[in-house]
């Protein structure tokens, strides 16, 4: 059973320099540490990139469940942000760029912009931004709020697709016209060191990281309004209510803690990994527990996934392309590469549920994010804030 919560506290957005990620609870990190560094001092060449990963869908994951999460405590957070700031006829900057953490499938900002009814800025075709002297036409006048939703959208990682986002930066600096930008985080890290986006515009805003309160709460909230009334969430390791919380409404197991540490406070990712930890009794090995089974979904550890080997760089190449840009079809994704020839690691990490496919477009799964930063970082790639 989960007990009603108090309404959250509001979590106005935060400048991306002070972003604090939420912490590992001490046994977790020791863990976590030590299979980072099993991971390099085995690495070989013999080792394959994703022979021991788990992320294949037949691992299951309560599908019942797999709806949407839900955003509107990051909707509410932006309109707390945002809303002065909108109506201020002599604000004291009129650009607020928002970098929004990676693998958002939601579009939050667009929704958002959807909602209040503010005007966006479409973005050029892919076709359109390989070209140095780029022909589209860029008016940004008007009146009330313009959203540019995704940066990422505006640029290719490539020697001759950067002239149109130089042309939005440049038409950008000067504009005196309430404008919210919406960047990922990888793309902004990019942009940053390729046409010094954060020279150009003001310092950038991000959500604060959900951490364990705020996590579990924001899932109780999910819970009541996806589950069958009575069904309990139970671990499968002791039996225990996995919401239950003491007299200080302290959580009594590290659960959520320890995810929200793992999703690295990254609201969806947190919600994808979630989901798929939870199974039903018959799902669960060696689950000896009998009551009440049609109302109990037991939820199973996190997995861990086996970091990349060091014959992985094709792979890493092709995950950082794709956090880069959010999304990209295969003629786009070679174009991105240093090396043309990736089909075959593309179709594996596809197999092995690293990365998904919608509408012919590949993009980094939200449940995988924490194995690919963990891999990219751990070969010495750039990275993002989050």
């Amino acid at each position: 059973m989960i007990r009603t919560t108090p309404p959250p506290e509001p979590h106005p957005l935060v400048p991306l320099k002070e972003l604090a990620l939420p912490a590992w609870p001490e046994r977790a990190a020791v863990k976590m540490a030590m299979i980072r560094l099993r991971a390099l001092l085995t690495r070989s060449d013999d080792r394959p990139f994703i022979a021991e990963d788990r992320l294949d869908d037949s691992t299951g994951g309560f599908t019942d469940m797999a709806a949407p999460p839900v955003y509107t405590p990051l909707m509410t957070e932006l309109d707390e942000t945002l809303a002065d700031w909108a109506t201020d006829p002599t604000p004291g900057r009129w650009i607020t760029p928002v970098v929004l953490p990676p693998c958002d499938e939601q579009d939050l900002l667009s929704q958002w912009a959807r909602r209040g009814h503010h005007e966006m800025l479409d973005p050029p075709t892919r076709d359109a931004l390989l070209t140095d002297t780029p022909e589209q036409t860029l008016d940004l006048s008007g009146d009330g709020v313009l959203v540019i939703p995704r940066l990422e959208d505006w640029f290719l990682r490539h020697r001759s697709g950067l002239g149109l986002i130089r042309a939005l930066l440049e038409s950008l600096a000067g504009l005196e016209r309430h404008c919210v930008i919406g960047c990922s985080s990888w793309a902004w890290a990019f942009l940053c060191k390729a046409v010094d986006a954060h020279l150009i515009l003001p310092e950038p805003m991000t959500f604060k990281p959900f951490d364990e309160p705020r996590l579990r709460r924001w899932l109780a909230d999910i819970v009541r309004q996806q589950a069958v009334e009575g069904t309990r969430f139970r671990l499968s390791s002791n039996g225990k209510n996995i919401f239950a919380v003491n007299r200080k409404d302290k959580p009594r197991e590290e659960y959520f803690e320890t995810l929200a540490a793992r999703s690295r406070g990254i609201a969806w990712v947190a919600w994808h990994i979630w989901q798929r930890s939870l199974k039903k009794a018959s799902d669960v090995e060696d689950n000896d527990h009998s009551d009440d089974d049609q109302q109990t979904l037991w939820v199973v550890a996190l997995e861990e996934f086996s970091l990349p080997g060091s014959d992985g760089t094709q792979a890493l190449l092709i995950l950082q392309a794709l956090l880069i840009h959010d999304s990209l079809s295969v003629q786009e994704l070679e174009c991105v590469l240093p090396d043309p020839g990736s089909s075959g690691m593309r179709h594996a990490l596809h197999r092995a549920g690293f990365i998904g496919k919608k509408n012919g477009r590949y993009h980094c799964r939200p449940a995988a994010y924490p194995a690919i930063r963990d891999g990219l970082a751990t070969a010495g790639f750039p990275l993002d804030d989050y």
